[in-house]
């Protein structure tokens, strides 16, 4: 787990949000929930995400990791940032189930251009990519 720039709680919702694009954490499962603040905090001087989250089960073990991007619209730039942070904690995180989420401000998520590459993403990764505009709410 990490231990630095974080918050830890278990509450029911967890919400980050920036300039309107949110990312809601339905927590069913009563996992103890690990939001670190990335950018600016836990890496400073590297591409990296806004925020990961770790979600810690009842044996204090991290579960899965979420890795999170708020952005414009600039989709590769914001794969680029998700995946650097992937490389920057692959010690944390080696083995673990990750998920990857990046909100847009505007983005076609139905459209060919998404399916591609959240397929590229997946197959360059093996992680699941979750691109959405504006609001994605998840449950656990």
């Amino acid at each position: 787990m990490i231990n630095i720039c974080n918050e830890c709680n278990n509450n029911k919702n967890i919400v980050i949000e920036e300039n309107r694009r949110k990312l809601i954490v339905l927590n069913n499962a009563n996992f103890k929930i690990n939001k670190v603040r990335v950018d600016g905090c836990y890496i400073t001087n590297k591409l990296k995400c806004d925020y990961l989250l770790e979600l810690i089960d009842n044996k204090d073990n991290v579960h899965i990791v979420f890795y999170v991007e708020l952005k414009g619209s600039d989709i590769n730039h914001a794969i680029k940032q998700v995946e650097s942070t992937m490389r920057y904690c692959r010690a944390e995180h080696n083995n673990l189930k990750k998920e990857c989420y990046i909100i847009l401000s505007r983005f076609p998520s139905a459209g060919t251009s998404a399916q591609i590459l959240k397929k590229k993403f997946k197959k360059n990764n093996k992680v699941q990519l979750y691109i959405d505009s504006k609001v994605k709410k998840v449950t656990v």
